[in-house]
């Protein structure tokens, strides 16, 4: 374990204290994000853990402390056995530092190829599971891609949803105005009315079942920003869904329409309908 962790603004400190007296000693550094870094560290009882640091640099001081507190306290909040573990939050030296269970590697490393129908579904239901629970809850996630979903490896793969940074709170509303979302996953009413709902989730959920199910996008990702959003508007994903001509094409189809209210109203109506088919139970 290398125990001088840098960064583009200085070094991490290689052991952190938080106000609860717990030792973290950090070590390689696991990722990167608009907002910082992720670093694997050791705690306390020599238990892993991943710490997400928030760095105010190049962004300004509020604006980072405020996307960390929402994202600390949202995943406190947020007991799910499908959503990331928060086990810690604190701030020193300048940096906001989120102490969380540590994951083997993300699903996107998971998709250079396409998975079996089984896989597919097991991985969708443990991830409409955490969706519905959000919802439950009042919560859109607005960032559901394959780098947000990290996986714990063992006789069966668990998935969890990470990144709450853009999530936002419905309280009781039907939609509410979208902060920045990733163009490659954008839901059509974001990109057409600046709003995002609780079925916006269930079609960057649709988008991930298409690249599981099939090993490659549904969108020609790598097309500038105004051709993605126009493939999106236009309605390409669902017709790409469509043109497979299997079960769960069919499905990923209805979770990509373009108008939500044509959309599975919830994620609980999509594991009806994935259950069905019965693949799951399959070896």
């Amino acid at each position: 374990m290398n125990l001088v962790p840098t960064s583009a603004h200085g070094p991490i400190p290689s052991l952190l204290r938080s106000p609860r007296n717990c030792d973290y000693l950090v070590g390689n550094r696991l990722g990167a994000g608009a907002f910082g870094q992720v670093y694997e560290a050791v705690g306390p009882f020599d238990q892993s853990f991943a710490i997400k640091v928030f760095q105010p640099d190049p962004q300004t001081f509020e604006s980072v402390r405020s996307a960390w507190l929402q994202e600390a306290a949202r995943l406190h909040m947020l007991r799910h056995p499908n959503i990331v573990y928060v086990h810690d939050y604190f701030e020193t030296g300048g940096r906001f530092f989120v102490v969380l269970e540590r994951c083997d590697h993300s699903l996107e490393e998971m998709l250079a190829r396409p998975f079996t129908e089984r896989l597919s579904v097991e991985v969708m239901r443990q991830l409409l599971f955490a969706a519905q629970y959000l919802s439950d809850n009042d919560v859109v996630h607005n960032d559901l891609h394959a780098g947000n979903i990290l996986t714990v490896q063992g006789p069966n793969l668990i998935c969890k949803l990470s990144d709450f940074g853009i999530s936002q709170e419905l309280e009781g509303q039907r939609w509410v105005r979208a902060p920045l979302v990733n163009h490659r996953i954008m839901a059509p009413e974001v990109a057409q009315g600046g709003y995002t709902s609780r079925q916006s989730d269930i079609f960057q959920l649709g988008l991930l079942l298409y690249h599981m199910h099939t090993g490659h996008p549904a969108l020609d990702t790598g097309a500038g920003l105004e051709q993605v959003v126009e493939q999106i508007r236009q309605g390409e994903p669902r017709r790409r869904a469509e043109a497979l001509g299997t079960p769960l094409g069919q499905i990923a189809a209805v979770m990509l329409r373009r108008h939500e209210q044509y959309r599975y109203t919830n994620a609980t109506q999509v594991w009806d309908d994935l259950r069905r088919l019965d693949l799951w139970r399959r070896g």
